[in-house]
């Protein structure tokens, strides 16, 4: 994440008439990864956030956009950006683990695939048609 999209704040914010929790929008460094998207919409995000007394806030990803619901700029100054910045680590952190298992399972199958290939070479040319 990179920064609050001042834009996205509703345009009262901060003035008495303001609403005590709204969406604040953060803008990300790129686009995420679509395992990462699929961490932060598990239910074990809100989890997260209630175990860390911040159950009524939400984590959406639109695009480039993290949507942070329910919360206010005060509220994410006094911790709550330092937990979803956490969330959202974790998730990269575990796309990436899961990438690399399933780089390594295709190797690893692509090597076994190998030597079948082979193995059947082997017993095909092993075979004598001479008579």
């Amino acid at each position: 994440m990179t920064a609050v999209v001042l834009g996205a704040l509703p345009s009262d914010t901060l003035t008495p008439e303001g609403p005590e929790r709204y969406t604040v929008t953060a803008a990300l460094s790129r686009r995420p990864d679509p395992l990462e998207v699929e961490s932060i919409h598990d239910p074990a995000t809100q989890r997260r956030l209630e175990e860390a007394g911040f159950g009524q806030a939400g984590l959406l990803i639109a695009d480039r956009r993290l949507l942070i619901s329910g919360t206010n700029l005060q509220e994410l100054r006094n911790g709550l950006a330092s937990v979803v910045g956490t969330i959202v680590r974790a998730a990269s952190l575990k796309a990436m683990a899961q990438k690399e298992l399933a780089r390594q399972a295709m190797a690893d199958l692509s090597e076994a695939e190998h030597e079948r290939l082979l193995r059947v070479a082997e017993a095909a040319a092993a075979i004598d048609f001479g008579g």
